[in-house]
């Protein structure tokens, strides 16, 4: 008898097809039927890792699927301008719209709109040290990144960054609203997102009167208890504004009434503090382990001194002695090196930081950093695997040429003068950097489909750089 023919094996441009014409909301079956493929464990497998991989997507434990954007267009926010934003006549986007933006779309782009009329914006100069309480929530290595994109004032203030360097940034300019409503502290916009692809928000005023303080308080433990799972399900994997887009998933209907805020739950809430995770920070339960507190100095290594610059925060420090990598692309140049077996670590270093001297604080965070530098090396290059990166390789060298044109375009005359797409630049390497980021993960062995896909997401990152950089 002759063998049965193998099924066909679907395409992942089929798949992204149906997916691109389902509904707001959609389970994965259905995605599966259409392809014909409803009884296809392995075509369901697939599926599930395709959107678990995708940043566009919420899901539940039984894969009813929604865009994130389709969310939080049927779902509305708080948002509780302090006394001293109601004084000056102001509201900061970053922390309050990050979550709940496409990523496409820039805080200080999105609009709001308030009785049909659109809010106008101006900019306000403040000192850094300041500043930072309005931009704690779109996590802690992400902060220099949004000041340099918000305003070409602030170019190159890494190098001398200090809690009394004055930073620029774009905010609402709410003076004549704020007049308009008396508005006092405690009251509060509810917002909706009702254009993802502009990021424009109708909102809406509630004074203080009409939040009873039971409400407030239930719709601070329904959040924590939507944090904790999201906590305790992700961990470290997720940046803060992914915490708080997800905390509002799972805590769905109970957190429609808008009582409060998220910067009141970060306020009032005992039991969810801000931590480090190596590069980054992240919500996470109280008492867990290491605070966002730095390391003890008098930990660092014997002829280490202690250094007026930043020591603690490796991606912290890259900005501040003057390099726009990142530390998963100082990742990807060690393990691109690995790949062409270039294992000299004087050429990853020239690779890296190709355009003169770094801008070290002192002698003790240059010991540092090279430090850093080169225990790095030695892990990635001694633990190298090459027969399970074989098809991660060719994908993350591509990347790395990306890379290698934003050296070259940031040491550029053009980008020293700020006569260019940066904070559009800035948005594509945030999608690289995730892509990079997955690549660069021991754990991450991608399937047939799954490189195809990634292949065509960088194809579309080179052309995007390109339109960018001409």
């Amino acid at each position: 008898m002759a063998q049965k023919e193998d099924k066909k094996r679907i395409s992942i441009g089929q798949i992204e097809d149906v997916i691109a014409n389902a509904p707001g909301i959609f389970y994965l079956n259905d995605i599966a039927a259409k392809l014909n493929g409803a009884d296809d464990s392995e075509l369901l497998n697939r599926l599930e890792k395709l959107i678990d991989g995708d940043d566009n997507y919420f899901h539940t434990p039984d894969w009813e699927c929604e865009l994130k954007m389709h969310f939080f267009c049927r779902t509305p926010f708080a948002v509780t301008p302090d006394k001293w934003e109601i004084n000056e006549g102001v509201l900061f986007p970053a922390n309050r719209l990050t979550p709940f933006l496409s990523e496409d779309v820039f805080p200080s782009d999105a609009e709001l709109i308030f009785d049909g009329e659109e809010l106008p914006k101006r900019e306000i100069t403040m000192p850094f040290g300041e500043a930072l309480h309005y931009l704690t929530l779109i996590g802690h290595e992400q902060v220099v990144d949004y000041l340099e994109a918000d305003s070409d004032a602030n170019w190159g203030i890494s190098s001398h960054l200090s809690p009394t360097t004055l930073v620029t940034m774009t905010v609402f300019d709410c003076s004549e609203l704020f007049e308009e409503l008396s508005f006092k502290e405690g009251d509060s916009f509810i917002l909706q997102l009702t254009d993802p692809d502009t990021g424009e928000f109708e909102i809406n005023y509630r004074p203080a009167e009409e939040r009873s303080e039971e409400a407030r308080d239930k719709w601070i433990a329904d959040y924590e208890k939507a944090m904790t799972r999201v906590i305790e399900q992700f961990r470290d994997y997720l940046e803060i504004s992914q915490q708080i887009h997800w905390a509002f998933y799972y805590g769905g209907e109970e957190l429609a009434s808008t009582a409060a805020s998220v910067e009141e739950f970060v306020a009032d809430c005992d039991s969810i503090e801000m931590h480090t995770r190596g590069d980054h920070t992240v919500f996470a339960l109280a008492g867990s382990g290491d605070g966002y507190v730095a390391e003890e100095k008098e930990s660092l290594p014997d002829g280490f001194g202690i250094s007026a610059g930043e020591t603690d925060d490796f991606g912290l420090m890259l900005k501040e002695v003057g390099s726009p990598l990142t530390p998963e692309e100082i990742d990807g140049f060690i393990l691109d090196n690995c790949a062409a077996r270039d294992l000299n670590f004087d050429h990853f270093f020239a690779r890296a930081f190709p355009h003169g001297q770094l801008s070290y604080a002192d002698e003790a965070q240059e010991a540092i950093f090279l430090n850093f530098l080169e225990e790095r090396f030695e892990d990635l290059t001694g633990n190298y695997n090459r027969l399970l990166d074989e098809a991660k390789a060719p994908l993350r060298t591509t990347l790395m040429e990306l890379v290698e044109e934003k050296l070259e375009h940031h040491n550029s005359e053009e980008h020293s003068h700020g006569h260019c797409h940066c904070h559009d630049i800035d948005a594509l390497f945030v999608r690289i950097d995730g892509v990079l980021k997955q690549l660069n993960s021991e754990g991450f062995d991608p399937s047939e489909g799954e490189v195809e896909q990634i292949q065509t997401l960088i194809e579309e990152f080179a052309d995007r750089l390109d339109e960018l950089t001409e």
